[in-house]
């Protein structure tokens, strides 16, 4: 017996059901395609894409894992693999796939190079990852490659590194590898002494990628390295760097003066600290946290040139309650260095055991200002170890 009517109903049931559920199961470069996309939401400031792109990479392992021998001779998927690699993906199954020969032979060494790039073996990181045209490889993977590759050469040949993650950024824009590429090289440019660059590239950094979940850590250690190097003595070169940071969100900026300032201060840079803190309490509410943190670093910054009154005067108003720990901790020894700052020394009891190391060439204590301005570094610097990334970032 037939039923005419059946074949419409059936017909409209197929319409309805989801391609996916007569699909197999995905390829593992879609896989990646997607990990790619959660890697740009993770740059803008997505959260939830973190914990999405954490739990991708166990999904393509899982595919990986059951993948059969015929993925492998795909150029595409072998490229995938690369990319999961240098994403962080679990090694478990990538070692056993890559010690034969099952991997298609034009993708053979990139895999192979990725595999002993993440696991630390560098020399033949650099022998097998080397062996690869750049231009020759698919967009979505060059980025990746260039950037392991600038980490290799970044001991070897900075220039060649630097090279590197430009070209990284030029052919992945938009993600993590162009993120991650820009914050290393503005670190390799600090090191190298580039203001001008490092000032161009911070605030293009800022500009594209002042949301990442990484930014704020970025920004400090910045604000670190800029004090440490020196490269915000010269006032034309602090004016660079702040240029760079002109376009962060108002709080954002603040906290990195902040931290700029603070960071001055420690590591005896007065006039950068002094600088910095002058921009941090022109953004800052009169009595905030904030407010209180600028005028401490700025009156600290001050204490050694001619606004030595002015700074001894702020300083008595400050209140220990309106700052943290750390900075309470400060308070206290900048105060102490302030009363001994034109106060004459006594060469007679001086305290060799809170005296700063000196050189053993050195014949003469130090005497007059010498003295006091090693005293006050010295006393600046212990309160470093009170600080933390938390701390000084801003309000606790």
């Amino acid at each position: 017996m037939t039923f005419p009517w059946l074949t419409p109903v059936l017909a409209a049931l197929a319409a309805l059901t989801p391609a996916a559920a007569f699909a197999g199961p995905p390829k593992i470069s879609a896989l990646v395609d997607d990990l790619q996309r959660m890697q740009v939401k993770v740059s803008q400031g997505d959260k939830g894409a973190y914990a999405a792109e954490l739990n991708q990479l166990k999904t393509i392992g899982a595919a990986i894992a059951t993948a059969s021998p015929e993925t492998w001779k795909s150029k595409r998927e072998a490229d995938s693999l690369v990319i999961y690699t240098l994403s962080g993906g679990s090694l478990a199954d990538v070692e056993p796939l890559l010690k034969g020969d099952g991997l298609i032979e034009s993708g053979r060494s990139l895999a192979r190079g990725a595999l002993a790039y993440v696991t630390n073996h560098e020399t033949d990181a650099i022998a097998l990852l080397k062996e690869t045209d750049l231009t020759a490889l698919d967009a979505r993977l060059a980025g990746e490659v260039a950037f392991a590759r600038s980490v290799l050469e970044t001991k070897r040949n900075p220039k060649a590194a630097v090279d590197l993650l430009d070209w990284s950024r030029l052919v992945a824009p938009g993600g993590l590898v162009e993120e991650a590429a820009l914050r290393r090289e503005i670190a390799l440019l600090a090191e190298a002494k580039d203001v001008a660059r490092l000032a161009m590239l911070t605030r293009q950094y800022v500009t594209r990628f002042c949301a990442s979940l990484y930014a704020a850590d970025f920004l400090h250690d910045l604000a670190g390295a800029v004090v440490r190097l020196g490269l915000a003595d010269d006032p034309a070169n602090y004016k660079l760097i702040a240029s760079g940071v002109a376009s962060l969100p108002p709080d954002v900026r603040r906290g990195f003066l902040l931290n700029l300032a603070r960071s001055g201060i420690v590591n005896a840079r007065f006039a950068a600290a002094a600088s910095a803190a002058t921009e941090a309490l022109e953004s800052s509410k009169t009595d905030s946290q904030e407010a209180m943190r600028a005028r401490l670093y700025l009156a600290a910054g001050r204490l050694f040139s001619e606004g030595y009154d002015a700074a001894i005067a702020d300083l008595r108003t400050l209140s220990d309650s309106k700052l943290n720990r750390s900075d309470a901790s400060l308070l206290s020894a900048v105060r102490r260095v302030a009363a001994q700052v034109r106060a004459v020394p006594d060469l007679n009891v001086f305290n060799t055991e809170n005296a700063v190391a000196l050189p053993d060439a050195a014949k003469e204590k130090p005497s007059g200002p010498a003295l006091t301005i090693a005293q006050a570094q010295a006393a600046l610097q212990r309160t470093s170890s009170l600080v933390s990334p938390t701390q000084t970032g801003g309000a606790p």
